[in-house]
């Protein structure tokens, strides 16, 4: 029988219980500051003031190092650094800057930033030091060494495929640029250029807004274009730096935050369209189509911005200036209404020190969020030593699925995208399709390790 499998995610996901705690203190909107030390979140001050963008690190017992909002670095005390001024990022961009360990010395840190508005302060970078200024830290005399001009509000980070090195992605303004800096122990590399999706457009600086963030297993990357009113989701490959494969998800309204679940299945984001203002991809689907249909509205809570993930898996939603709270997607792994929004889930000042949410949250290189997450690349081969066996195909009847090994779950989609059935077979052999009208049908079957994909025709 000739396999008819479309694909395999790439992303195989073990888990175990210990967890890093270098994202575990975020700083961010006015004053505002969340710890997650402990696990569940505690609310407490800081010395930022941010209208968007920010990034902050921590120990890997879950110590404040530093924070910044692009501009200023602030270290444990909530006090500048003596040389942590004047960076050149800008607390009004989306994500105005990205912290990555240095890959020779545990002391020292890469602090990149990025301009708002496309603007000419460009994508540069400073070292930040740990063993100066009494182990409080300080910003070295590297500092805002320039990589590239002209690009958007956007930047992520993810350790390379070997373990050793760094990818920080930026999206040049203008262009359908990617801009993928390989940071190694001999320094950062000229970058690797990708051409894929959408030019980001000149015709209004508002195109620059917008977040981008690789999954847990950096082989998905995602934006978002401002006012062109789309998300873009693309495949990344961690040893070459190379984006390809774009997915285009024409909104509609304007668009703002993107964010991934832990799972890699789901893509969350948020649009200023009033009826969705917080929505849900199902990016497991076979197609552009199919993934772009499955689109689920999960707010229309006006005012709805950044988003990011936790190192506990749940993702926590920005909700405008001066707000006293933050949302949560407290299960974003369970694609639709199971994703269970709270609209109100953590009270930014519960104490009374006044306090505030803004648009942004801050911005952690993705690994310190994976939980060990294991991730582990397969392609399946379309051959004769098929795995699973779904017949007859075409059908005018009933199908019969026939695995060779144990299978977790087995989900039908039409081929709109829309959920038609979930099973899980408790036999050699499973009947299903009887009901079923005449047209395509997309099964996925998960494993413990892979997602997989077969297509069969109801006649």
């Amino acid at each position: 029988m000739k396999k008819n499998l479309l694909l395999i995610l790439s992303s195989a996901l073990t888990f175990s219980g210990y967890s890093q705690k270098e994202a575990d203190n975020w700083y961010f909107g006015t004053f505002a500051k969340l710890s997650f030390v402990t696990g569940s979140p505690v609310a407490g001050v800081g010395s930022l003031a941010s209208t968007e963008g920010t990034a902050s690190i921590s120990s890997p017992s879950g110590a404040t190092l530093f924070y910044t909002d692009g501009v200023t670095v602030w270290d444990v005390t909530n006090s500048p650094m003596p040389n942590g001024t004047g960076l050149m990022g800008d607390g009004s961009s989306s994500q105005s800057a990205i912290v990555v360990p240095s890959p020779t010395s545990p002391s020292q840190y890469y602090l990149f930033t990025t301009p708002p508005d496309g603007g000419t302060a460009g994508f540069r970078y400073s070292m930040v030091d740990m063993t100066l200024n009494a182990g409080k830290g300080d910003v070295t005399a590297t500092k805002n060494v320039m990589l590239t001009d002209s690009i958007a509000e956007k930047i992520c980070a993810i350790k390379d495929a070997f373990g050793s090195g760094y990818w920080i992605m930026v999206h040049k303004w203008g262009t359908d640029e990617f801009y993928a800096y390989h940071l190694t122990a001999t320094g950062i590399a000229a970058p690797v250029v990708s051409h894929a999706g959408s030019v980001h457009t000149t015709t209004t600086f508002q195109n620059t807004y917008g977040q981008m963030k690789f999954n847990m297993c950096g082989d998905k990357l995602a934006l978002a274009i401002g006012y062109q009113d789309k998300i873009e989701l693309f495949d990344f490959n961690k040893s070459t730096g190379v984006v390809s494969n774009a997915i285009s998800f024409p909104m509609g309204y304007h668009v703002y935050g993107v964010e991934f679940s832990q799972n890699s299945q789901n893509l969350y984001a948020t649009t200023y369209d009033p009826s969705a203002t917080l929505v849900a991809f199902n990016i497991t689907l076979p197609s552009e189509t199919l993934i772009a249909a499955s689109k689920v509205p999960l707010s229309n809570t006006s005012g709805l911005y950044a988003l990011q993930i936790g190192s506990h898996g749940k993702i926590y939603v920005a909700e405008s200036f001066g707000s006293p709270f933050l949302g949560v997607i407290n299960n974003p792994d369970i694609f639709g209404a199971g994703a269970n929004y709270d609209e109100m889930g953590i009270t930014i000042d519960p104490n009374g020190n006044g306090t505030g949410g803004s648009l942004g949250l801050p911005s952690f290189l993705q690994d310190y969020l994976k939980e060990n997450i294991e991730c582990t690349v397969g392609i399946a081969e379309d051959n004769e030593k098929d795995e699973l066996r779904v017949y007859p195909n075409p059908s005018s009847s009933n199908f019969i699925l026939r695995p060779n090994r144990e299978i977790a779950q087995v989900r039908v989609f039409d081929n709109m995208g829309r959920l038609i059935e979930t099973f899980q077979p408790k036999n050699s052999e499973y009947i299903f399709g009887n009901n079923y009208s005449s047209g395509v049908y997309f099964i996925s079957v998960q494993r413990h390790e892979t997602i997989s994909y077969y297509k069969v025709v109801k006649e």
